[in-house]
């Protein structure tokens, strides 16, 4: 077990204090499409975050080391507040008037009963289903909390997005949730190590994974930008590649090749982004509240 957790400061979960009262659903002031395309951030998240809370509860009576508890301990708390703090934009989306009832209904139903510790509503009796199914979890946990890692990554780095005329709140919302993403994207990977660290498992988790969430994301793209009542037409992939080249939205290729490097076996989650600059943005965002 000893170095599965290689980074050596302490996870902080932090609860930053957001108004979006003033923030309007095209808060990208001059992109209404790239706005709708980084929306999704809200929808998507509350569901995963507790999803991922509820398997990491579930697995941490069996973590031994001390170090590593710590780390899930913080991770938990960091994941709820992403939760609630997408939670809140969700709403605002929705007093906006954009309706996204029967898509948080789907994540809801996804997550919760296909996907949580009774999958399909079914209690697992035996011991060892239950250890294969939370294993199976803990795998696709992993595998989620890469591609959020790639995509704080991009968010830090977003120079076209930072430089646009935006909504400052949400533009915060979205580099604080990605920069603890970097913060805190080994915790899961060593978490399935612990448990696990099957190599077939990883995999077949992975397969199914990225796709999950790609496909989460269009449909939620898509809800988005049919139920706006400002937007003229339904989403279109010109606009999409338009608003990734300037560098406002992540490109395609980019999130593919994050998701191939993935299936090496030597893969390391600190191989993606940069701690120090995940930190450095972090201790000096204002108006931090600590949990």
């Amino acid at each position: 077990m000893n170095g599965l957790i290689k980074e050596t400061h302490s996870i902080i979960p932090r609860r930053p204090v957001f108004d979006f009262a003033a923030t309007p659903s095209h808060w990208i002031y001059d992109d209404p499409l790239a706005s709708q395309i980084l929306n999704v951030i809200n929808p998507i998240t509350p569901a995963p975050e507790r999803w991922f809370c509820q398997t990491f509860r579930d697995a941490l009576p069996f973590v031994q080391d001390q170090q590593l508890k710590a780390a899930v301990m913080a991770f938990i708390k960091q994941e709820g507040a992403h939760s609630y703090g997408h939670t809140l934009g969700t709403r605002h989306i929705e007093a906006l008037g954009i309706d996204l009832s029967q898509y948080s209904k789907m994540m809801s139903w996804i997550f919760n009963d296909l996907l949580g510790p009774k999958p399909l509503g079914y209690e697992l009796k035996h011991a060892r289903l239950k250890s294969m199914w939370l294993n199976t979890r803990l795998a696709m946990v992993a595998a989620a909390e890469h591609l959020t890692g790639v995509l704080g990554h991009w968010v830090l780095n977003a120079e076209g997005l930072q430089q646009a005329p935006v909504d400052q709140q949400m533009l915060r919302l979205l580099l604080w949730h990605g920069a603890e993403e970097v913060e805190h994207r080994e915790v899961a990977d060593a978490m399935f190590r612990h448990l696990s660290n099957n190599l077939v498992l990883r995999t077949g988790a992975a397969v199914f994974t990225f796709p999950l969430f790609i496909v989460l994301a269009y449909i939620a793209v898509e809800t988005l930008v049919a139920k706006d009542p400002q937007l003229p037409h339904r989403f279109r992939y010109k606009d999409y590649f338009r608003a990734a080249r300037q560098d406002r939205v992540p490109q395609a290729s980019y999130i593919a090749r994050a998701c191939l490097r993935y299936f090496n076996p030597k893969h390391s989650p600190l191989n993606e982004g940069s701690t120090a600059q995940a930190l450095a943005y972090l201790n000096n965002m204002p108006e931090f509240k600590l949990t």
